[in-house]
């Protein structure tokens, strides 16, 4: 039995940290081949990281931390946390989006303001 389906979230971690090894090597224009040079592998081992098929030892993630410049801490850390999808109808949701596009300090202020005054209605 595979170990996968012993436990279906390790390939779910698996595939979340091999796509963030595919983003930093095409950040850097690097092909799977190059990448494996670097670290003494196959670019068919490379493919397996990067699917989630095989997982990363921690040995490799010190060697692709070189391979990559980037610190083992930001290879393994998601840098958009998952966060479930706002429901499109919910008022709430869509109030707190468009509060979070004001820029302006004054004006956040402003419209708290007005809704703290709304609310007391």
């Amino acid at each position: 039995m595979a170990a996968e389906s012993r436990n279906p979230r390790h390939g779910a971690l698996d595939a979340a940290l091999g796509e963030r090894i595919r983003r930093r090597r095409r950040e850097l224009g690097m092909s799977q081949s190059a990448l494996g040079g670097k670290l003494g592998i196959t670019f068919q081992q490379v493919q397996k990281y990067e699917n989630g098929t095989n997982r990363v030892s921690a040995t490799m993630l010190v060697k692709l931390s070189s391979a990559l410049d980037l610190p083992v801490t930001a290879i393994l850390q998601d840098p958009e946390p998952a966060t479930p999808p706002a429901d499109p109808k919910s008022d709430d949701a869509q109030l707190l989006e468009a509060f979070g596009k004001i820029q302006s300090t004054e004006l956040r202020a402003a419209v708290l303001t007005l809704l703290a005054g709304l609310g007391s209605r």
